[in-house]
């Protein structure tokens, strides 16, 4: 985040913030903190491993050495630890796919005049892709969010603490990556993800390695048309970045069947970004989904609240994470939402 200024230093610090991101997508993109971990290379030994000349690959290093990225101790440059974490293949926090997912959205970013003229998005995919090129950009999608969605679910899980949950409802899945934290955290529980039949087979192929058996369930299905989910039967139902994905006519049908579904004491999760938290990011996130979607954009919290007051649920009010997202609690049942961790926040209930 830039600090905002009147002075043309600030405008200056726009204009060249793209410098930051490009340096970090052709880090990741060459895997140059993978080949650092763990013991660290001399230039000439990065340069030997990548096949390139010493003398930019150099300037690279130290320019990100200035971003905190890597360390030069001796000549030798090494990861920080911001980087070891987050930033080596393999590595269970890496957001390698995601960061160059990022880079994949650049090139609608620059057509950005061109969709204020149209009014609307002006590069669709191909009618004529093949099924198998649809399949691999799908899984590169799923594979960046994945890499977000497990750090989120970090954020999420400590509300539910000391809860007794058993049936879990994942609506608009992806990787399934918040299914799994809830699924670890709660022995007992057993959880439906529901997204269409294209993303759940990438879906279970990810969730299989992790050991879940039996306690896993697929509902291919399309969002905005009927779902089979059992109505009433679900003690949680999470509904992760899907808000910003569609439109304020498609919205009220969605929330109105998830709160069809959710048991009269359950408690129904909206994580997603606000213009309320992080309003920086949320602004841009909401003109990126106009860049390059048919209907995403960004809500503000009051009104998810009223749809959600509509199908007769109590909300909490806006939770910001520690991240930029936030979250908002809804039940059928206004007592339930104080066995929610709601730590040194009192709900304000809407109905």
């Amino acid at each position: 985040m830039l600090r905002a200024d009147t002075g043309p230093q600030y405008l200056e610090d726009l204009a060249t913030g793209y410098w930051f991101s490009e340096a970090l997508f052709a880090a990741v993109e060459l895997e140059v903190f993978t080949l650092l971990e763990p013991k660290g290379m001399t230039t000439a030994e990065l340069a030997a491993a990548l096949a390139m000349p010493a003398s930019g690959l150099g300037r690279f290093l130290q320019a990100l050495g200035a971003l905190n990225l890597v360390m030069d101790e001796g000549g030798s440059y090494f990861n920080t630890q911001l980087a070891s974490t987050y930033l080596v293949l393999g590595k269970p926090g890496y957001q390698g796919e995601s960061i160059l997912w990022r880079k994949a959205l650049t090139s609608g970013w620059q057509d950005l005049s061109k969709c204020l003229k149209a009014g609307g998005r002006v590069d669709f995919p191909s009618e004529e892709e093949a099924p198998e090129q649809f399949a691999l950009r799908i899984r590169k999608y799923i594979n960046a969010m994945d890499n977000v969605a497990k750090t989120k679910v970090e954020e999420i899980l400590p509300f539910f603490e000391g809860l007794d949950l058993r049936e879990m409802l994942d609506v608009g899945t992806g990787s399934g990556a918040i299914a799994a934290g809830f699924l670890e955290q709660f022995p007992a529980l057993s959880a439906t993800l529901l997204d269409i039949q294209e993303v759940l087979i990438y879906t279970q192929e990810l969730l299989d390695k992790r050991e879940f058996g039996n306690r896993i369930s697929y509902l291919p299905t399309n969002i905005l048309e009927p779902w089979t989910a059992a109505k009433e039967g679900f003690d949680v139902i999470v509904l992760s970045n899907i808000i910003h994905v569609y439109s304020e006519e498609e919205l009220p049908l969605i929330l109105k069947r998830a709160a069809t579904c959710l048991k009269p004491e359950g408690i129904l999760v909206i994580h997603d970004f606000f213009p309320e938290h992080s309003s920086e990011k949320a602004a841009l996130l909401d003109l990126n989904m106009f860049i390059n979607t048919y209907n995403g954009r960004i809500f503000p919290q009051a009104w998810v609240r009223e749809q959600l007051a509509m199908s007769k649920l109590y909300t909490t009010e806006l939770i910001p994470l520690k991240t930029d997202t936030a979250v908002i609690f809804a039940t059928k049942d206004e007592s339930k939402l104080s066995s929610l961790r709601l730590v040194n926040r009192t709900p304000q209930l809407a109905f």
